[in-house]
């Protein structure tokens, strides 16, 4: 698409980097736990808790940031926050107690919400929205690759080093990005477009939102749609292995090959824009999603081979690259003049909304059955939501 070709691939790169730090930040130490309850003689279930206080604090760390982007700017906030993550990150692998690694989990969390809300922010100031949504697929692709590499270097580091290698290793990713975002990154609010900062203010602004149905309505279908990967990624490892018997090796290729298949779709999303507009494509992945749902309820029932299982998942969450780019640049076109307190909001209920849902489909059971129908209830409830978005829009996607 011609603004993807014409934008500096220097700034996208800085943007979808940004996106992957909450990824790498969580996947890359997940194989240490085992290593990180020994070294501090702690249970699994506070080296556990170092991993929901991350979640958390990445959501609240962006109700945070967005009346600060709104304030300030995008470039300043930014800078701060990636530095706070890296002194967060100095922290965890330094820790001698468990107390001081959730200390620094929340700080890393802190500043990693700032790079979460910041590609958003800057997307939405830049682009219209159907450029926005070929920009969001550019980053997504890029993201989608922490999922792949995270878990797999974790596992080398953990062979090679020790679990506060890991760390360090986020401290020099961390450390990169911070020189490449004081080169690059642009401050692409202009002084006029700020926004007072107080109280009053804020809660001004985060109150207009909820006034504003579209936005509302687009926000509820981004937290059920991360409500389904959070189901998927949770619950998805007990499925493949302890029912189908699938092997550790196995699941590793399978959870990668289901991550570049959503990344090809996002590519094809990219060249479907200009022949079929925003709309079109986005219905057609939930469309997608919602009979791949469907598809695994059935399979669980009439008790489906392990590979047919697979191809459904492959399916249901190969549909987020013709959904997640256009779904959030329909949202932040609502967001009004505020992008990132809007950014902030629609990113604290993805991540606390997903892991709810997460948490939830994992109490419940982690069966087949389960999952599909987790899977199915959040496609639906996702159609539902921008159905509703549209009718309640002053304007169609279809027309951006």
């Amino acid at each position: 698409m011609t603004v993807v070709a014409g934008t500096r691939w220097s700034l996208l790169l800085l943007l979808g980097t940004l996106t992957t730090i909450d990824i790498m930040s969580i996947d890359l130490y997940l194989p240490a736990f085992p290593a990180i309850a020994r070294t501090f003689g702690a249970s699994a279930s506070e080296v556990q808790a170092t991993l929901s206080v991350f979640v958390f604090g990445l959501a609240g760390g962006q109700l945070l940031y967005g009346p600060l982007f709104d304030r300030f700017g995008r470039r300043a906030p930014l800078l701060f926050g990636i530095a706070l993550f890296v002194a967060g990150t100095v922290l965890a692998a330094l820790a001698p107690t468990i107390e001081l690694l959730l200390l620094a989990r929340l700080l890393q969390a802190g500043g990693a919400a700032a790079g979460i809300v910041a590609p958003r922010a800057v997307v939405t100031d830049l682009f219209a929205e159907r450029d926005a949504a070929a920009v969001y697929s550019v980053l997504g692709q890029i993201q989608m690759l922490a999922p792949i590499i995270a878990p797999v270097l974790g596992a080398a580091i953990l062979q090679w080093s020790g679990w506060r290698a890991s760390f360090w290793l986020l401290v020099l990713m961390g450390a990169a990005i911070w020189a490449v975002a004081y080169r690059v990154a642009p401050d692409s609010l202009p002084p006029e477009r700020r926004s007072p900062l107080s109280w009053r203010s804020v809660a001004s602004a985060y109150a207009g939102l909820f006034r504003n149905r579209p936005f509302i309505f687009y926000s509820a279908a981004n937290t059920l749609l991360f409500g389904a990967l959070f189901a998927y990624v949770s619950v998805a490892p007990f499925v493949l292995i302890a029912h189908f018997g699938f092997s550790t090796m196995q699941f590793a290729l399978i959870f990668g090959g289901i991550a570049l298949a959503a990344a090809a779709t996002g590519a094809l999303n990219i060249r479907l824009l200009p022949a079929f507009g925003l709309r079109a494509i986005l219905l057609c992945g939930l469309g997608v999603s919602c009979v791949a749902g469907l598809a695994l309820c059935v399979l669980s029932v009439l008790h489906g081979s392990g590979w047919a299982y697979v191809a459904a998942l492959t399916c249901f969450v190969g549909a987020f690259g013709l959904i997640i780019g256009n779904l959030i640049a329909s949202t932040m076109a609502r967001a009004g003049a505020q992008a990132g307190v809007g950014s902030a909001f629609m990113g604290a209920g993805q991540y606390v909304g997903g892991a709810v849902v997460g948490l939830v489909t994992g109490w419940i059971g982690t069966t087949p059955g389960v999952l599909g129908a987790a899977l199915l209830i959040c496609g639906l409830a996702t159609l539902a939501f921008v159905a509703a978005a549209e009718r309640s829009s002053g304007y169609p996607i279809a027309s951006s």
